[in-house]
């Protein structure tokens, strides 16, 4: 049925894949939905709201929504999205990469790119409640030679077996942790942040890279690599995530509940 259905939305001209995304970002605004309700209480909590277009921001989640299955049906799709710089991407050096992302467009685009030019490439993933679609995506993201694990005990025990072997890892850290964090500042307010990147980078085992994706030029995205000379503590991540969403902030996913497991009270904003 997945299957199916990914197929089909990966035959669609961008054009079409664009046009049916206004018509879900029409019902979006429309039915004032609950990824518009998070998108309000969030630019409200962080004072982004008069530089972000509410409409603007739900045209650009109804694209991305329609991009992951675009990308599923045939992965080499990523190829009509993003563009591809010739200037070598990572330096020269002999070590493993740490990679660090957020959700500015589709993380897809980005995942299967670096996917194709990096290998032992090893990506933490969250499992949604549908075991199906949880097992065909990883089946699906896994095809480009990239190693999936799930955000639990026994998937991050492979992930660290495989980082402490020297293998290259690629992991989105906007998102708030299921289990162990810590209490950071995002855009002046508490946020209980992934502090992965801050243990992994201070073992200096691995070169640190900051990567997003922003407007492209003659594609929709363009891919934005930047090199961290020295390890970072969870309150650097953060001010990386708000420069790049600075640039383009409707291009971020807003809808995301990042305001939860405050340390007082409310526990949460919405």
């Amino acid at each position: 049925m997945f299957l199916i259905l990914f197929k089909l939305i990966s035959t669609l001209p961008i054009p079409v894949l664009n046009l049916f995304s206004k018509l879900i970002s029409f019902l979006f605004n429309t039915l004032n939905v609950e990824q518009k309700r998070s998108t309000i209480k969030n630019l409200k909590h962080t004072n982004m709201l008069s530089s972000v277009s509410i409409k603007n921001s739900m045209q650009l989640t109804s694209e991305t929504f329609l991009e992951y299955p675009y990308l599923w049906g045939h992965p080499d799709n990523y190829k009509k999205l993003l563009e591809v710089s010739k200037t070598k991407l990572f330096t020269d050096s002999s070590n493993p990469k740490l990679i660090f992302t957020l959700h500015m467009g589709c993380v897809d685009v980005m995942l299967f790119y670096v996917s194709d030019i990096l290998k032992n490439l090893n990506i933490i993933f969250t499992a949604t409640k549908n075991k199906h679609l949880d097992s065909f995506v990883k089946e699906i993201r896994e095809s480009r030679g990239a190693s999936l694990h799930t955000a639990n005990p026994t998937g991050m025990a492979k992930f660290f077996k495989n980082f402490l072997r020297g293998e290259n890892t690629i992991i989105a850290t906007d998102l708030v942790p299921h289990h162990t964090g810590k209490y950071s500042k995002f855009f002046g307010q508490e946020c209980y942040s992934l502090d992965i990147i801050e243990k992994l980078s201070n073992k200096k085992t691995h070169d640190l890279y900051f990567v997003y994706l922003s407007p492209g030029t003659t594609k929709k995205y363009k891919l934005n690599i930047e090199y961290i000379a020295n390890p970072i503590n969870t309150d650097e991540m953060n001010k990386c995530f708000e420069r790049a969403i600075l640039q383009n902030p409707e291009m971020y996913g807003w809808e995301y509940k990042k305001f939860k497991k405050l340390s007082g009270k409310p526990r949460a904003i919405y």
